[in-house]
This record gives structure tokens, C-alpha cells and sequence, in this order.
């Protein structure tokens, strides 16, 4: 329940979904904004787009993001858009901070380059921006917020029935599409961990073949709408393994503590460059952390609070997920070794806790809650009391 100030009611959502004709459906693919939208209509609150966006499936014409001609963002309450119009080089929305605009605008930032917030002013204009990979130990602007890929209904309808752990493969998956010529932090952490690991768990490095992908129904519309990353078997080989590693980012300085700085990215590439570790990742965020998670795995990755990895609801390293300190990864190897049980005590736990914080609606109550709290940065004119509850 959220009983704090919220955008004046009746309260809507205005998204502004990509436009352009002419272009594949998986050039669209906005993760971040269909994880809010299925989790406002789970909570029944009002949401409608600029343009007709995610398709429910092959056989109707009906999507998630519903276009309607008389609803414009003045009309609601919230405007939300994400970065792919930074990404993408297109323009805002015209007059999207107008003067006399009555209602609140976030940017849901999932972008992985830092350098977007010296090239462009308008970022100071947004009254929120949540913020995807976002580390404690950098600066930001005031008005940004950790936030976090996430679950959407697609992930967790391929992951709603799990089996029990122990009718699992003694297996660990590492199975990243970017692999050698990718992250530093993926490559570092797997070259140090895996070798090591290799006499606890097996393991399962299949990734799954861009020339087999679904070709029909369901599955294949999918594949499709997020640009080649919907892969059934993926799931299933998540659902018959004990564990997933999930590394990915990059090493940056503490100095210059701005990521977009051309110092601190210049450090980033050295530091990539030369094999080098810091105690700052950025860029760590990945679907596979959140799937791994919601299909029951141990989920391995780098320890959250030592590296400054922020999340609006923190997990807690060795219940539910283990994180690796990567100047003691013998530390992380022994303790599996003494406690085996640990797994899937982990395995549960980490399931659980994405389940609760990390679905669609308490997703969307958390932003919510956040633009309710936030009350010096917003004008009053935008506010007056109201109380949300959830359906369930």
C-alpha cells in the first residue's frame, strides 16, 4: 500500500513507446518498460502509449502498450519513456518538459554506455531517472535512482514451474552469447572461478545455435519481439541445472567518481585493456541474473556491497545468491566444499526473494513509492493524497 503523495488522481501512465515503422519488432524490444506496464495492470491502474507496442500473441491484433487517439501525456499523471530515444538518436518527444506540464516525467535508463549524461542536458531535466548498473561508490545526478532489470510475465511464464533441486544436474551453466571479446568482469571472473569450481559442479557451456531459434507459434513471436533472445531450451537447461553463473560488467576507478567523466572511461578501457580488476563494476546488470534466479538456480556473480553494486532491494550474498570476492575466489570454493547443503538452501532462498521484489508489481509499486517520497524534488501542484493497493 502506498498512502504517501502520488500524482494527482485519477492516476495514469503515459509510455512513450518507438514509433518508427519500418524496422524489425526486436529493434524494439524495451525491457524495462514491460516490466512496469504488466505490473500496473496487475495492479489496475490506467496505462496507455503513443503507439501500439507488444503483441500478446500471433492470433489477435491486441497488444500490452494500447495507442489511443484521444489520451495525450497531459492527460496523465506520469510519463514515462526509457533510453532507447537516446539510443536510438531520435529526438524527444516534442514539448516532453513544457512549462506548464502537470505531470511527472522518468527516464528509465538500461542504457550501458555512462558517457550519455555529459552529452546531453536534458537528463537534469527528467524529474527521475532509474538507473540500470548503477554503483554506489560513482556520482550521479540527483535525480537518479538504482534500479534493475528484472522479471517480465514472458520469463516467468518459461519459469513457473520449477523442479526440486535435488532432481537436478550437478551441473553449472556458463553459457554467455558474449563471451572472450566480452565483459572484462564475465571474463576474469569465469577464468578465475571455473577452473576451480569444475570438481564441485560440471560444467555446461551450450549456447544455444541463432540458426535454431523457434520458428512457430508462441515461442517464435517472441523470439521476434525481443530481438532474438527468447530460447525455450535456454530455460529448460536453467530449470535442470543446480547453478548459473551470471558475471558481466566492466572494472572502472573510484576517480574520477563521475562514470561519464572522459577519464574514468579512458581507466575503464585501460584497465579492460591490460586484464586489470578494481574494487568499482559498472554494466553488471543482466537478464540472466534474474532468470537464473527465478528458475531456482545458485546463482553466482561478483559480491554486490564489496564492488558497489546497487539495487533498490539488495540480496544478501550467501543466501541468496553467492558473491564472489574475486581476490579470494579459494575462499568461495571452500566453503561449498564444507557446507554442500548451502546450494540449495541458496537455490530456494534467491528464488524467493526475486519472486517477492523483483515481479512486475512490486516493481511497479516500488517506482510508485519512490516518486511518493521524493516530495521536495517535484512540485506540490503535481500531488494530492492517494492510496494504491495491489489486487493480490
Amino acid at each position: 500500500m502506498i498512502n504517501n503523495r502520488l500524482p494527482k488522481i485519477p492516476l495514469k501512465i503515459y509510455f512513450y513507446c518507438d514509433s518508427q515503422e519500418n524496422i524489425p519488432i526486436g529493434d524494439k524490444f524495451q525491457h524495462l518498460l514491460i516490466c512496469l506496464a504488466e505490473g500496473f495492470r496487475e495492479l489496475g491502474i490506467s496505462f496507455f502509449s503513443n503507439a501500439n507496442y507488444w503483441q500478446n500473441s500471433l492470433e489477435t491484433s491486441e497488444y500490452l502498450f494500447q495507442y489511443h487517439d484521444h489520451v495525450t501525456p497531459d492527460d496523465c499523471s506520469i510519463v514515462i519513456l526509457t533510453n532507447y530515444w537516446y539510443h536510438t538518436r531520435q529526438q524527444l518527444p516534442e514539448k516532453l518538459f513544457h512549462p506548464q506540464r502537470q505531470y511527472i516525467t522518468i527516464y528509465l535508463d538500461g542504457e550501458d554506455d555512462d558517457k550519455t549524461y555529459t552529452k546531453r542536458p536534458e537528463f537534469k531535466q527528467f524529474d527521475f531517472i532509474f538507473r540500470t548498473h548503477l554503483n554506489s561508490k560513482l556520482t550521479y545526478g540527483d535525480n537518479f535512482h538504482p534500479w534493475a532489470f528484472g522479471l517480465s510475465n514472458r520469463i516467468l511464464q518459461e519459469l513457473n514451474t520449477i523442479p526440486d533441486f535435488a532432481d537436478r544436474k550437478k551441473q553449472i551453466l556458463v553459457n554467455f552469447r558474449h563471451w572472450k571479446s566480452g565483459h572484462s568482469v564475465r571474463n576474469i571472473s569465469c577464468s578465475q572461478l571455473i577452473p576451480q569450481i569444475k570438481d564441485i559442479l560440471s560444467i555446461n557451456d551450450v549456447v544455444d545455435d541463432p540458426r535454431h531459434h523457434p520458428q512457430v507459434g508462441y515461442h517464435y513471436l517472441q523470439y521476434l519481439q525481443t530481438g532474438g533472445r527468447h530460447y525455450p531450451n535456454y530455460y529448460q537447461r536453467l530449470q535442470e541445472s543446480v547453478a548459473c553463473t551470471c558475471f558481466g560488467g566492466f572494472f572502472v576507478p573510484t576517480w574520477p567518481n563521475n562514470p561519464g567523466n572522459l577519464v574514468n572511461r579512458m581507466i575503464k578501457q585501460c584497465l579492460a585493456k591490460l586484464n586489470l580488476q578494481s574494487k568499482t563494476i559498472v554494466q553488471w546488470d543482466s537478464w540472466r541474473f534474474w532468470e537464473s534466479l527465478a528458475a531456482g538456480c545458485v546463482t553466482f556473480h561478483v559480491d554486490f556491497e564489496k564492488y558497489g553494486i546497487s539495487l533498490p532491494v539488495m540480496p544478501e550474498n550467501w543466501r541468496h545468491y553467492i558473491g564472489v570476492d574475486l581476490n579470494n575466489i579459494q575462499a568461495t570454493i571452500d566453503r561449498i566444499v564444507e557446507n554442500p547443503e548451502v546450494l540449495e538452501y541458496i537455490a530456494k532462498e534467491g528464488r524467493i526473494w526475486a519472486m517477492k521484489y523483483y515481479t512486475p508489481a512490486p516493481t511497479a509499486l516500488r517506482l510508485l513509492e519512490i516518486v511518493s517520497q521524493e516530495q521536495t524534488k517535484i512540485p506540490d501542484s503535481l500531488f494530492s493524497p492517494v492510496t494504491v493497493n495491489a489486487k493480490n
